[in-house]
């Protein structure tokens, strides 16, 4: 499941938990972009299912979908960055970074910096 956070205005930024399939994922940040550039951040919650590969294709299609979305990040505990790592992220056409729980804030902040053009 997905869950728009509402305590982030400058960027889109989503709760991920329980089973998150590549169509939703594609299917909120559909409903969610603008046409301006901005940067999204995926925040995994500890009860999401672990599908990484399942995410990285929804990430990687609204890459592709949406030119202006230029910055990706996700939050996730440093237990599972391994993981998250081994799933492909690499193929998504914009790079995703990877950020830990504990700096939430930082990635927020990073994707924001999309709207800035920094």
């Amino acid at each position: 499941m997905l869950q728009r956070m509402q305590d982030a205005p400058q960027t889109l930024a989503l709760r991920a938990s329980g089973v998150v399939m590549a169509e939703d994922i594609e299917a909120t940040i559909d409903a969610g972009l603008s046409g301006a550039a901005t940067g999204l951040v995926i925040v995994i919650e500890p009860d999401f299912d672990g599908d990484f590969a399942e995410l990285t294709r929804g990430l990687a299609g609204a890459a592709l979908a949406h030119k202006g979305l230029v910055k990706l990040a996700v939050v996730i505990d440093p237990d599972k960055m391994d993981g998250a790592k081994l799933n492909s992220f690499e193929a998504s056409p914009v790079r995703i970074r990877q950020f830990g729980r504990a700096d939430t804030h930082g990635a927020l902040e990073w994707a924001a910096a999309a709207r800035r053009a920094e």
